[in-house]
């Protein structure tokens, strides 16, 4: 069971903004550390994420897994990928443009590492987003199966 990188399946056409660009305004508000919640997972294991955005415009949004494989500890470390990027903001949505997704998983061994650079067919929608106090609130397609779904998540600001 490979979990799919949640805020990872955000995306849609915006603009990028380059490290010598002053930094826009809705780029300033996003500028941090964002966790999610930790979700079980059947029939065992959590899923836990970070997702970091930079005044640089880039982004890592990472995906965790832990104890989901027999003869692991509940906090052992399953899996873990990171997509990295940059992102493009307007109004009230943005869009991650991806880079790479880099994915170890004890699965395979202890040594496994794929990173996947062809990102042919992204974007394909961006992601509306508010942020309430210290929470980033966001709705956006996932596509679990067959057909998109309509997601809505709230991540919490890391101090």
């Amino acid at each position: 069971m490979k979990p799919f990188p949640l805020p990872a399946t955000i995306v849609a056409a915006a603009l990028i903004a380059c490290s010598s660009d002053p930094v826009s305004p809705a780029l300033t508000h996003l500028i941090g550390h964002w966790r999610p919640p930790t979700q079980p997972l059947q029939p065992q294991g959590t899923m836990d994420g970070l997702f970091i955005v930079r005044a640089d415009a880039g982004i890592e949004d990472h995906v965790i897994t832990r104890g989901l494989y027999p003869n692991q500890a509940s906090d052992d470390l399953s899996a873990h990928e990171v997509l990295y990027g940059h992102i493009g903001i307007g109004e009230d949505k943005f869009v991650i443009h991806p880079d790479s997704l880099v994915t170890t998983d004890v699965f395979y061994g202890p040594t496994y590492r794929h990173v996947q650079r062809d990102f042919s067919g992204w974007p394909r929608d961006s992601t509306r987003y508010q942020i309430v106090a210290n929470e980033l609130h966001l709705e956006y397609y996932s596509y679990p199966a067959d057909a998109p779904v309509l997601t809505r998540r709230v991540l919490y600001r890391v101090p």
